[in-house]
């Protein structure tokens, strides 16, 4: 190859990253930086031009199939240009094939051995990806920009304005990407399973084909839904399967990539999975057969071949106790306070809510001066926290805890003991709320967030039953504090309690019922009744109704929110009558809406997302499903294969930046939730602040009884 030297090719450093070959993020962490580097490009005098007019170098391209066993020597190896070099770089042989952007090396470029992502000891090596995201087939390019790491970050760089990519992949015609899944989590994880085309970093859009269902982001599944023994098939354009013949998951309706293409695979923070033999073929070709996936099994757990060590070099899984799960609650003084505040590895302890690795209580000073015994607890100079999430309270800041403190409420204890260190200057015990710090102005209430302040001398002789009934509300997202200041002796609290006075907040809601036409008409007029209808459960029959791609009529229980980002989450207890297996276009479950307006055309229906189930099949079998409203002016729709009459469904939605995300979870327990989907690809806005949310059916010839209940509306934390 002809060049005209601009930059030699890599000079770093260390010589021992140049014999490697090794330019990689630090750590664990799929977003961590590079370290510093000196990037030269090889240039060649000729070969295509770019938006400003530079010539960049010519790739050649790697030919496909490429059927990948992973059968390096080791995971340093894999990511080697001596176990696959770029053929754009074969008179060099200095540049891999497979690249890692982060998950792999430390700085220094050695293999970091808290990492996730190593080539396995088996006798049929397979990869253990996780927590960390490498490419397949990228080029170093000058299209990346002035960056430190062309391979890293750096997309779309300097050729999106011309459509311009710099792998040596030829995806400019049909193709297909299928792997064996070896072994996953058998726990409920948030982690997704990740493969972008002409994208090296982590968000869809940074691509030249932006993101939404026709962008960079060809594979998006949570982990816990990839099944071991069975190999999964992306076909772009088409559909993808996570089981040879399983059900579909999703759909490209067209072609993503260029003649010049490269992918990246990537499992994001918290999960891993086991693959192998990974196949990338073109369509009219996919004929390369495969050994068979349920015959795979693999050591994963017992030796990381990376560091030569055993599973210990692994992260350890965070501890995860029970979440929160709403007022009445009396602390638990039956352990010792390392347990109490989720300190004692193994022991369980109560969580927030929406993290079950977060303690509940927290100390915010002098934990050796707690001390739980008699189930009691005592403490001098100290104060903790009652479900705060920890970040700093102060003036204007809104509260960041778990608690909805927006109706009447009662705080109880008793005190058993109570002294002065000094009794000529008595100390001071105090409550607060939505303040975790010691001055009383510092929170959203001001002054006012104290709510008690007594000394010894206040209350004459022990035990001493402590009621506070607050005369203003806190909000949906408030906390408490107890403290003892510096000159408290000792006091023992015990029997500690908090319980609303009235009704829990929201349950005097009732649901609207209405039955909509948004559009078009359907064979049998939809209706229905409520025969339970509280603010925590409803009964609801219906028939009719039509939700197929074209009509929109359906039985709606719904209440009005205002709120941008919020879950709202119900359990499908119980479904009958569903006995006719009339298809995906006839529908029930839970839903948000933006609003209930009928329309002239299909593609003018608001933003609108579901979960639930419909029937199919001979015998009539419920199916767990999704939909959702598009920007293009269609539904998309996918099932949820593991969801059952039972099970808990949930709907989150939230501002994206530019966009608004829509995802779905379900959960056998109503505390594990799976993440089904993900995805900006929802014909809302983050202008949409408004919503309509509740239960509904559309079930056509059925004549369905469903039962619903745990049903919640929440705010997303901030």
């Amino acid at each position: 190859m002809n060049t005209k030297l601009i930059n030699t090719r890599l000079t770093l450093l260390s010589t021992f990253i140049i014999a490697a070959s090794f330019l990689t993020g630090c750590g664990s962490e799929p977003d961590s930086s590079a370290p510093d580097i000196i990037i030269n490009i090889d240039k060649p005098a000729g070969g295509e031009g770019n938006g400003d007019g530079g010539e960049q170098p010519k790739i050649t391209n790697t030919q496909l199939p490429i059927i990948e066993t992973f059968g390096a020597s080791d995971t340093a190896g894999f990511f080697s240009a001596a176990y696959k070099t770029l053929a754009s770089d074969a008179e060099e042989g200095e540049d891999s094939f497979y690249y890692s952007m982060a998950g792999v090396f430390m700085e220094d470029g050695t293999v970091d051995p808290d990492g996730g992502n190593w080539i396995t000891a088996d006798t049929d090596q397979k990869l253990r990806l996780g927590d960390a995201r490498f490419t397949i087939a990228q080029t170093v390019s000058a299209l990346a920009g002035e960056v430190n790491d062309p391979r890293k970050n750096s997309t779309p760089g300097d050729g999106i304005d011309e459509g311009l990519s710099w792998g040596e992949l030829d995806l400019s015609q049909n193709y297909k990407i299928s792997f064996c899944v070896v072994a996953v989590p058998n726990t409920a994880s948030a982690s997704d399973f990740q493969i972008y085309v002409d994208n090296n970093t982590t968000s869809e859009a940074s691509s030249i084909h932006g993101g939404g269902n026709v962008g960079s982001r060809i594979f998006n599944q949570p982990v816990n839904t990839l099944v071991a023994g069975q190999r999964v098939e992306i076909n772009i354009p088409g559909d993808t399967t996570l089981a040879t013949g399983g059900a579909l998951v999703a759909s490209k309706p067209e072609l993503v990539g260029t003649e010049n293409s490269f992918f990246s695979m990537r499992v994001s923070s918290g999960g891993w999975a086991v693959i192998d033999d990974l196949v990338i073929e073109y369509q009219d070709d996919a004929n390369n057969t495969q050994p068979d996936c349920s015959v795979k099994d693999s050591n994963y757990k017992l030796v990381n071949p990376a560091t030569g060590g055993d599973d210990n070099n692994a992260p350890e899984p965070e501890a995860e106790g029970t979440p929160f799960g709403g007022l009445p609650l009396t602390i638990n003084l039956s352990h010792d306070s390392d347990t109490l505040f989720g300190e004692t590895e193994g022991a369980d302890f109560l969580s927030l809510s929406t993290d079950r690795a977060d303690p509940f209580y927290k100390v915010t000073s002098g934990s050796s001066r707690i001390n739980i015994a008699d189930n009691a607890l005592s403490m001098n100079n100290a104060r903790f926290t009652v479900g705060d999430s920890g970040v700093p309270s102060a003036d204007g800041v809104q509260p960041s805890g778990d608690i909805d403190l927006s109706a009447p409420y009662r705080i109880t204890m008793t005190i058993s003991d109570f002294t002065s260190a000094d009794p000529a200057s008595p100390g001071k015990f105090q409550v607060y709320v939505d303040n975790n710090t010691s001055g009383s102005s510092n929170s959203i209430h001001g002054g006012d967030s104290k709510l008690i302040e007594l000394t010894p001398d206040d209350i004459g002789a022990t035990p001493y039953e402590l009621i506070i009934e607050p005369d203003f509300l806190g909000s949906a997202n408030s906390f408490l504090q107890l403290r003892a200041d510096s000159r408290v002796g000792n006091i023992t609290l015990k029997d500690i309690k908090l319980e609303y006075t009235g009704d829990a907040p929201g349950a005097d809601a009732e649901w609207t019922v209405n039955s909509l036409n948004l559009i078009g008409e359907s064979d049998i007029p939809v209706s229905g009744e409520l025969s339970e209808n509280t603010a925590f459960s409803i009964t609801l029959t219906a028939t009719g109704g039509n939700m197929s791609s074209s009509k929109q009529n359906l039985f709606f229980a719904s209440q009005k929110i205002e709120l941008s980002d919020f879950m709202f989450t119900a359990q499908i207890s119980s479904v009958s009558g569903a006995d006719i297996a009339a298809g995906n276009a006839y529908r029930f479950g839970i839903m948000a809406m933006e609003n209930m307006d009928a329309v002239a055309d299909f593609a003018n229906l608001p933003g609108w997302a579901d979960a639930g189930f419909y029937v199919d099949g001979d015998p009539a079998t419920l199916i767990g499903s999704r939909a959702q409203m598009k920007p293009s002016g269609s539904r998309s729709r996918s099932d949820i294969p593991e969801l059952e009459v039972g099970d808990y469904v949930r709907i989150e939605i939230y501002d994206d930046g530019a966009d608004k995300r829509v995802k779905r979870y379900y959960s056998k327990d109503g505390v594990d939730f799976i993440q089904a989907n993900s995805t900006s690809d929802f014909a809302a806005t983050p202008d949409s602040d408004t919503w309509y949310v509740g239960l509904y059916a559309a079930p056509g010839e059925n004549n369905i009884t469903v039962e619903f209940d745990n049903i919640s509306i929440d705010p997303l934390a901030p």
